[in-house]
């Protein structure tokens, strides 16, 4: 691969981890900073109930995950996980996309979901990273 092509795409994949990272952040600070609205959405989204103590050990269990995330750490789990997270985010609003009027800021959710996939499949070029080993390394000569 050229240099400047691998230089170009370890940077735009850098972004979209800081992007994505950026979402996810704000979903865990709402865990754990307002807890009562994280505990409605789980409720109303997802059909859980769970207590606010639970849903606070959550969030700082997200804050944990993020920062590997962050810092590019295991990628073939982290950045699963956050596709797949994502997903059933996405597909759990269904509901809103059926009056899209109403609801024109879920639709958000589907160019991020784009960009968790691309960061997932493009991973070994994503190369700006401490999780970077010698194989991916190997990829970016």
């Amino acid at each position: 691969m050229p240099v400047q092509l691998q230089k170009n795409l370890s940077i735009s994949l850098l972004t979209l981890r800081l992007g994505i990272f950026l979402v996810f952040f704000m979903w865990g600070l709402d865990k754990i900073i307002a807890t009562e609205h994280a505990v409605n959405v789980f409720s109303g989204f997802y059909g859980i109930n769970l207590s606010p103590s639970v849903m606070i050990a959550l969030g700082l269990l997200q804050m944990v995950f993020l920062f590997a995330f962050l810092l590019g750490l295991w990628r073939n789990k982290t950045y699963l996980a956050i596709l797949v997270l994502h997903l059933v985010s996405t597909l759990s609003s269904f509901a809103k996309y059926l009056d899209p009027m109403n609801n024109l800021l879920f639709f958000a959710a589907w160019p991020m979901l784009a960009a968790c996939l691309a960061l997932y499949l493009l991973r070994d070029y994503d190369t700006i990273t401490l999780g970077n080993t010698t194989k991916t390394q190997a990829v970016a000569n």
